[in-house]
């Protein structure tokens, strides 16, 4: 058995290059990751760095050109496009920096989009929605639309869309980047929680201090990794 089926999350050799014209561009260049069951781990890098094009993959956005991503034991790195999408849906819960809410529909409604996928009947999927806004602390704030809350609230509302199917990985790209400093404490406080929850926790960022809130820190520079910080705490098998 490969080791990578050991842990929820697992990359071995990853090779993604992009062609531009003539001009082959190597956004990753053997990257090797292993995160195991209720995981936290923070991805660094600067911009060009190759850390959103890790992110994309683990997140089967993206396929590698080479190399293998196990997800909960599962190869994904051969699925098709229609089991990639299957596995977003039911393993992983995106959180981005633009917070991706649709303007026209109000906060319950944005939370309940994934569910349109899963065939769940209305009732169900309102009384999910609400718990996940309470569980983010917006139970009050459930017909507001985007341009009615703080940009704090509407990452919360992103936050609890990404909840909506109970994924065992949370995948949060720039999560804080949009925010105020007051804003961006909570929002890291409700990751936190989650992590202590048993959700996998990936962050990308580009702020040590938000990456410090993790338990280890990988950092990338022009695809490769280039060092591992072991942030907090001492069971090996947390990480």
């Amino acid at each position: 058995m490969n080791k990578e089926t050991n842990f929820i999350i697992g990359t071995n050799n990853l090779i993604k290059i992009y062609k531009l014209g003539d001009v082959e561009v190597r956004a990753l260049n053997g990257v090797s990751i292993s995160v195991k069951k209720g995981g936290f781990i923070s991805i660094m890098g600067a911009s060009g760095s190759g850390k959103s094009t890790l992110m994309h993959i683990i997140g089967c956005l993206d396929r590698p050109t080479e190399g293998k991503i196990f997800l909960d034991g599962t190869d994904v790195s051969i699925m098709e496009r229609d089991e990639l999408a299957e596995i977003r849906n039911k393993k992983i819960g995106f959180i981005f920096q633009m917070f991706n809410l649709l303007p026209r529909m109000n906060a319950i409604e944005n939370v309940e989009l994934p569910l349109l996928y899963c065939d769940v009947e209305k009732k169900g999927r309102q009384k999910r929605a609400l718990a996940a806004l309470e569980r983010v602390g917006l139970g009050d704030r459930i017909k507001h639309h985007p341009a009615e809350l703080s940009g704090g609230q509407q990452q919360r509302v992103a936050i609890a869309r990404a909840l909506i199917n109970n994924p065992a990985i949370i995948l949060a790209d720039e999560p804080t980047g949009n925010l105020d400093s007051k804003s961006g404490v909570e929002i890291i406080a409700i990751l936190k929680k989650l992590h202590e929850q048993g959700h996998t926790i990936v962050t990308v960022t580009h702020d040590r201090a938000v990456a410090e809130h993790a338990e280890r820190i990988v950092i990338l520079k022009d695809g490769e990794i280039t060092e591992e910080v072991k942030v907090r705490g001492n069971n090996e098998d947390n990480i």
